[in-house]
């Protein structure tokens, strides 16, 4: 009686559920493909972030110099009490250490993140970008750097008045430049997150159907 009732309900059962079950058995996904394909996204991620945050703190040290430090440039006697102030460590140090440092951050950048080509396109400008701030910086700031913070102060304040505008003008375009770069970082991070989310909602579909 067993027997029979069993062979009615097999013969009862559709053919085509049979074929979606034997089917979606024999074509389960691996577990590891995701890990992988996660792993990647997220050294794309990290490898954007890291000179994003680096450019933002360059972008933000920059401008704080220049709205606070510079105005109070004035004249031989606040020269004097701005070297006293800084005897062992000067900004100098801390944007000489910053600006490299996020020159490389950006090149291991681009270097995760080569295959895509706008994603690319991007960070290639925005390293383009911070070595021409480096260039500007070595070639005309730290001149003026040096008659302002490290030569005697033997000339005339005038003369000096003179260094002070100049640096304030090319810090502008030094703070234009990076913010450039921090825009296209950030353009550049949000492609990587769509592109990473992207590909983990085609894969969790397909899986799915699967």
């Amino acid at each position: 009686m067993k027997t029979a009732i069993s062979e009615s309900t097999r013969y009862a059962t559709p053919t085509s559920t049979l074929d979606h079950t034997e089917k979606y058995s024999g074509n389960r996904p691996s577990p590891n493909l995701g890990l992988d394909r996660n792993w990647r996204g997220t050294v794309r991620l990290v490898s954007s972030f890291l000179p994003l945050l680096l450019l933002s703190m360059l972008f933000g040290a920059s401008s704080f110099q220049l709205a606070v430090d510079a105005p109070n440039w004035t004249g031989v006697p606040a020269l004097e009490h701005y070297r006293a102030f800084y005897p062992v460590i000067n900004p100098g140090t801390f944007f000489q250490t910053l600006l490299p440092t996020a020159l490389l951050a950006l090149l291991a950048a681009l270097v995760c993140n080569w295959r895509p080509t706008p994603t690319r396109s991007r960070l290639a400008g925005a390293l383009a970008v911070m070595v021409l701030v480096g260039v500007l910086t070595f070639t005309f700031h730290f001149p003026r750097n040096k008659i302002l913070f490290g030569d005697p102060l033997t000339r005339p304040a005038a003369f000096y008045h003179q260094i002070v505008t100049e640096w304030i003008a090319g810090d502008y375009l030094r703070l234009a430049m990076i913010l450039a770069a921090v825009i296209l970082v950030a353009m550049s991070m949000i492609r990587i997150a769509r592109d990473t989310a992207r590909k983990e909602l085609r894969d969790s579909n397909s899986s799915v159907t699967r």
